[in-house]
């Protein structure tokens, strides 16, 4: 066997190393490109913000490959909380896919929203033909969600990558700073179960680079009640995959149904009923959100908020603690009035 010289073994390792630079791994990520991946994301100027402080101090802007659940039982208000999220984000390229309701709901609730003109109002003027309630919505597609698409087609993975894929192509040439999806459950041909379905969902968005925000309904016996929301509130929140969640829960629907079981006991308690009506004509006008998984590194989970949810627009108002619901206040002011002019006439009747 000829022995290898001095130049003959150097130029053996230098074609050894050349082989290992161009030899791609299937699993294996060198742990510097980690690295890289921590100070794009720390430096990345795109964050999404959920518009409520005491969550976005903790969570500090939902970020690229992330993915936030939004959850609560039907009816608990996750959507109003998604459109407080647009109102935070007004700036930014919003992929919104939406089966459940169409372009045109959306629109007037966001009209609505900004312009405090309740939707019923805002409704009836434009169906009379009122030129500036028509320039207000149009105001609002135009001026204040000009990046804002809202697709309502039935939800599939070729269709939601066909409507991606020409939006960010033909439309904006660029990528989204956020996708919603309103909700899991209606997502078709990527599974049955909700497990299957945010497995299909979270690599979506990790292909796309974008940050992902889902609506998931919990089921009948974790919501109903309006009870506390937790990690694992019911039908598979899929908390697993979550890097926030958030719960959304109606504290009126907990109390009418402690109302309920107040009345039928055998001996009710008054006292307590009483208590019950009172605080239920309260919690008409709130929804409460917590923070109930935050893996943002040195991020808290944050207890319950009640927001002040404005029956009339769907706008939601952050309430300081112990605060009582501005409307429920004029009610409250109203009806006190009304009983006072009562007793007045009372008293003139006597005299």
């Amino acid at each position: 066997m000829e022995e290898l010289n001095t130049e003959d073994f150097a130029a053996g390792w230098e074609i050894l190393e050349t082989k290992k630079a161009d030899h791609k791994y299937v699993h294996y990520i060198p742990l510097s490109e980690a690295a890289k991946a921590t100070v794009s994301e720390a430096q990345d100027q795109h964050r999404v913000f959920t518009g409520i402080p005491t969550f976005d101090a903790e969570m500090r802007g939902i970020g690229r490959r992330h993915l936030c659940n939004i959850v609560g039982y039907s009816h608990s208000g996750k959507t109003l909380v998604l459109l407080h999220m647009l109102m935070a984000n007004k700036e930014k390229r919003i992929a919104y896919f939406c089966p459940d309701e169409t372009q045109s709901l959306i629109l007037v609730k966001l009209t609505s929203i900004i312009t405090g003109v309740g939707a019923k109002e805002l409704e009836q003027r434009i169906a009379n033909g009122d030129s500036e309630a028509i320039h207000l919505l149009m105001e609002t597609a135009t001026e204040y969600f000009p990046n804002l698409a809202v697709f309502e087609d039935g939800l599939t993975p070729s269709r939601m990558d066909a409507a991606y894929d020409e939006l960010t192509e033909d439309v904006w040439g660029d990528e989204a700073d956020m996708v919603i999806v309103d909700y899991v459950d209606l997502m078709e041909d990527c599974g049955d179960t909700p497990p299957q379905k945010f497995n299909w969902l979270k690599a979506w968005g990790k292909r796309r680079n974008v940050p992902l925000i889902l609506i998931h309904q919990t089921s009948r016996s974790a919501g109903a009640s309006g009870k506390a929301m937790t990690i694992s509130s019911g039908n598979f929140g899929g908390e697993q995959h979550a890097t926030f969640q958030i719960g959304v829960r109606r504290k009126k629907n907990s109390i009418m149904e402690e109302l309920a079981e107040q009345r039928s006991k055998a001996s009710p308690n008054v006292e307590k009923i009483a208590d019950l009506q009172h605080s239920l004509l309260e919690h008409e006008y709130t929804i409460t959100l917590n923070l109930v998984k935050n893996k943002r590194p040195g991020g808290a989970c944050v207890d319950e908020t009640d927001m002040e949810l404005d029956v009339s627009t769907g706008a939601l108002h952050l309430m300081a603690h112990g605060d009582k619901p501005y409307q429920w206040q004029q009610q409250h002011s109203l009806h006190a009035k009304e009983e006072a002019s009562k007793q007045e006439a009372i008293q003139d009747d006597m005299f």
